[in-house]
């Protein structure tokens, strides 16, 4: 079943495909609405994981709550400060703060870029969102708004 390979299996696969019929069928398990997680569905098997309620992520992420529910239901997609807020409130590690964006389409973070970089500091030292907004500040970037 595709959706149990990881990242790394399905690159292999991939890579040891030898037809476009193979790949056509790949695409096609890869396309069906089952086999697709959307960011509402995510952050919120992030949530249960870590046994946070939703008006708990939302005071630590300093979401206002109805944005917050509204982020849940899929009624609103967040911005990629709100979603790199939430993941900092879930203690995610990059990767899965990666993957959380990738599924919002907001693009990833990049060490290169100076504000990212102290966003990418911020996640791998476990940093609430207001220590992260103070970094920010004190390197002169935009806090998360």
């Amino acid at each position: 079943m595709i959706t149990s390979k990881t990242t790394d299996e399905l690159l292999k696969l991939l890579s040891s495909m030898e037809s476009r019929s193979s790949l056509h069928d790949l695409s096609d398990e890869l396309d069906k609405p089952e086999n697709k997680t959307s960011f509402p569905d995510y952050i919120s098997q992030k949530m249960q994981e870590r046994g946070i309620s939703p008006g708990r992520l939302w005071e630590l992420s300093l979401i206002q709550r109805n944005y917050g529910y509204q982020i849940l239901n899929g009624t609103k997609t967040p911005g990629r400060d709100k979603i790199v807020a939430i993941c900092l409130s879930l203690s995610l590690p990059l990767a899965d703060t990666q993957h959380a964006l990738m599924l919002a389409n907001a693009g990833p973070l990049y060490a290169r870029r100076k504000r990212d970089s102290i966003l990418i500091f911020s996640l791998q030292k476990g940093l609430s969102v207001m220590d992260a907004n103070m970094l920010l500040y004190d390197l002169s970037e935009e806090p998360l708004s």
